[in-house]
Formats: structure tokens, C-alpha cells, sequence
């Protein structure tokens, strides 16, 4: 399961994260979606595979041809 409080690597060494999903990835520096002023609101390690999918599925655009 994912820690919630996974710090980047200080050494620059990349780390193994496992997301809820099961997909494994390996880096250095995680994404992390941070709140100002409310650390304990703070993200953790946000999975690559998982956001990219996220935003496939709910903010990509669909080419569409207007009748002018």
C-alpha cells in the first residue's frame, strides 16, 4: 500500500512505489500534489500510469467538426 508520507529520494536514488491499483514504478522525484498551509492534506506519491489514465478518461479533448 502506498505511504502517504513517501518523501522524494534526498540522495537522488530512485525509490519503488506500488499505487492501490497494483502498478509498480520506480523515480527519483514522485509527483506529489501539495495543499498550501495543510501538509497533512498533502497527496503522497501520485502514480504515473494512474494520472495519465485520469486524465485520458476525464479532461482529453475530442476533435469534433462544426457545420459552418
Amino acid at each position: 500500500m502506498l505511504d502517504r508520507k513517501s518523501e522524494p529520494s534526498e540522495d537522488g536514488e530512485p525509490k519503488w512505489f506500488e499505487c492501490p491499483r497494483g502498478h509498480k514504478f520506480k523515480t527519483s522525484n514522485p509527483i506529489i500534489v501539495a495543499v498550501d498551509d495543510d501538509s497533512e492534506y498533502n497527496s503522497g506519491p501520485v502514480c504515473p500510469y494512474c494520472y495519465v489514465d485520469w486524465f485520458s478518461l476525464n479532461v482529453n479533448a475530442t476533435e469534433i467538426e462544426l457545420d459552418e
